[in-house]
């Protein structure tokens, strides 16, 4: 039985297969019980890791930040 990749599983989680690799990768682990709990692994991993630094998407960007950018703007400009 075929096991999948751990690139294989990363595109599919990514959504960057093609409906053809995606229909296989999917039948794969319809059939092998160790892909498709690899497959649950990495996702709970990245549903974790959406939960821990999602909310530093939210926050406002230091004005300490922005200083600096207008700065080395200002000299490339």
């Amino acid at each position: 039985m075929t096991q999948l990749t751990m690139e294989q599983i990363n595109a599919y989680l990514d959504g960057a297969l093609s409906d053809l690799e995606r229909l296989r990768v999917e039948t794969i682990l319809a059939r092998d019980p160790a892909s498709a709990g690899l497959l649950t692994q990495y996702r709970t991993q990245i549903d974790a890791l959406h939960r821990l630094y999602d909310p530093v998407l939210e926050e406002p960007v230091p004005e300490a930040m922005l200083e600096l950018l207008r700065r080395r703007a200002a000299r490339q400009g």
